[in-house]
C-alpha cells in the first residue's frame, strides 16, 4: 500500500486536532464511571422517588454495572462511529481534499487504510479508558468481578466496533453526501441489530457478539463464534470494497 505510513500519520494529527480522540474517550469515561455509581445507588433513588412504594429490585454486583456500561457504549458507540466516519472520505471529495491526496503517490488502499486504523486506534483507546474506569469503579462500590469475561468482553466489543467503522467507511466511499452516507450507515446498523433477535439468523449477526460478552459476566454462556467470523468477514470485506468502490466514483 503505497503511502501508507505518510497517511496514517495524517490521520493520526487528524485526530488529535479535531479532538476527536479526546471526545469519543470523553464519553466512554462518562459512562465508565457513571454507570457503577447509578448502579449502585439506584435502590436509594427508587425509594426516595417512590414515595412509599415498594420496589424490588435485584442486588447491586459489579456483573451487573459491568454488563449496564457495555450496553450503553455499544449503543452510543455506534453512534459515535458513524458520526466520525461519515464524513471521512464524502466530506474530503466535496472539497476536493481526495483528488488532490490521491494525486500523490497515495494508493486508495492505504487513504482507505489510514483513516480506518487511526480512527479505530481512538476507539481502542477509549474503549480500553472507559472500561478499566468502570472495571475498578465498579469494584470499590460494589464487589468483585470475574475479570476474564470482562476482557472478553471487551475482545468482543472491540470487535463489534471494528465492524460499525469499516461499515461506515464503505458508506462514506460510496455517496458523496456525507449525511447520506451516515444515514445508510446507521440504518444497516439498525437492521442489523434488529435481525440479531431472529431466531438462528441471530446467531450469526456481529451483535451478537455483545450479547455473549454481556453474558459472560454472569457465568457460563452459549458462545457465538459463527458471528466472530461474519463480524470479522464482513469487516474485511467493507474495508477492500471501500478503495474498489472509490476507484469508480469520481473524486
Amino acid at each position: 500500500m503505497t503511502g501508507l505510513t505518510a497517511m496514517l500519520k495524517k490521520e493520526i494529527k487528524e485526530q488529535l486536532r479535531t479532538h476527536k480522540l479526546l471526545i469519543v474517550t470523553a464519553v466512554f469515561l462518562l459512562f465508565g464511571f457513571a454507570t457503577p455509581l447509578l448502579i449502585k445507588y439506584m435502590p436509594q433513588l427508587l425509594e426516595a422517588a417512590g414515595e412509599g412504594i415498594i420496589i424490588q429490585m435485584p442486588e447491586p454486583s459489579a456483573a451487573m454495572a459491568i454488563g449496564e456500561y457495555a450496553g450503553t457504549i455499544v449503543q452510543f458507540g455506534v453512534l459515535v462511529a458513524v458520526l466520525m466516519l461519515m464524513g471521512a472520505v464524502s466530506r474530503e471529495r466535496e472539497r476536493g481534499l481526495a483528488a488532490i491526496i490521491l494525486s500523490k503517490p497515495v494508493s486508495r488502499g492505504a487513504y482507505i487504510t489510514a483513516k480506518f486504523l487511526a480512527t479505530a486506534s481512538s476507539f481502542i483507546v477509549a474503549l480500553v479508558l472507559g472500561s478499566a474506569a468502570c472495571w475498578i469503579y465498579s469494584i470499590l462500590l460494589i464487589g468483585p468481578a470475574s475479570l476474564p469475561a470482562f476482557l472478553g468482553l471487551n475482545v468482543l466489543a472491540a470487535l463489534f466496533f471494528m465492524f460499525c467503522l469499516s461499515v461506515t467507511l464503505l458508506c462514506s466511499s460510496m455517496f458523496r453526501n456525507q449525511l447520506l452516507a451516515g444515514g445508510i450507515a446507521l440504518a444497516i446498523l439498525i437492521i442489523q441489530a434488529l435481525l440479531t433477535q431472529v431466531p438462528v439468523l441471530g446467531d450469526y449477526m456481529p451483535g451478537q457478539l455483545t450479547a455473549w460478552g454481556i453474558g459472560l459476566l454472569s457465568g457460563p454462556h452459549p458462545t457465538a463464534w459463527p458471528a466472530v467470523i461474519v463480524c470479522a468477514v464482513l469487516t474485511v470485506a467493507c474495508l477492500v470494497l471501500s478503495p474498489a468502490v472509490l476507484r469508480h466514483r469520481e473524486l
